[in-house]
């Protein structure tokens, strides 16, 4: 082909094909490389989520020994330091716990109590568990909770009538601190320790504060 115009005319041709070859060619590697980006970003939310997992459960390990450390501490310096009698008058008047809410806590009956009072005789177990009470109520003050007394009779998750009261033992004492300090979701702590709460624990009533301050039950509207 000697036509100089004829051959100009061929090689913007085929510059044009190879233009539209190669276009469409990088939009697909431009979207390749998109592609790659969010897949490899994804990969480091996952990888960041699994590390801030793990982060949160040596966290909350870490809360929950240091807490465990404190009550048994506490126990045993008042256990020490304070006589039964002592021990009773604090929880009765300096805590304002009831006779009767003393005696489901610690699994002994109301003259029990009053023997104890009275006349002492108290068995080690009994004087360490006694000692374990008074440590949680003062924690559970020294972690936030204004009143103890008055919330472990209060419901843990509204609806339903379970209280602290229902679920306190010398081991589920630390579980109850991370509920008043507001570490622990109601239904995460129901789940654990009272697996049967939402069929065997509905409430048609529903707590309020009475005009005295004490909680009181009245029907749900």
């Amino acid at each position: 082909m000697n036509d100089p115009r004829a051959r100009g005319r061929l090689d913007l041709e085929v510059l044009r094909a190879v233009a539209d070859s190669i276009r469409p060619r990088a939009e697909w590697a431009a979207e390749q490389q998109s592609y790659t980006s969010y897949q490899a970003l994804d990969a480091q939310w996952r990888e960041d989520g699994q590390r801030l997992r793990m982060r949160h459960r040596r966290h909350e390990r870490g809360r929950q020994d240091h807490r465990r450390k404190w009550l048994r501490e506490r126990r045993q310096e008042l256990a020490r330091s304070l006589s039964v009698e002592d021990m009773l008058r604090d929880l009765s008047t300096e805590q304002g716990l009831s006779w009767v809410a003393m005696s489901r806590m610690l699994g002994v009956s109301v003259p029990a109590l009053r023997k104890w009072r009275r006349a002492g005789g108290v068995t080690p177990d009994n004087r360490d568990n006694l000692a374990g009470l008074v440590a949680f109520l003062r924690i559970l003050g020294e972690a936030g909770v204004a009143d103890p007394a008055q919330w472990i009779s209060l419901p843990v998750l509204d609806g339903y009538t379970v209280t602290p009261l229902d679920l306190y033992t010398p081991l589920t004492a630390v579980d109850l601190l991370e509920l008043g300090a507001g570490d622990e979701q109601p239904a995460t702590l129901l789940e654990r320790l009272l697996p049967e709460w939402r069929s065997t624990h509905k409430s048609e009533y529903e707590v309020f504060i009475a005009e005295d301050g004490r909680p009181s039950l009245r029907p749900r509207s």
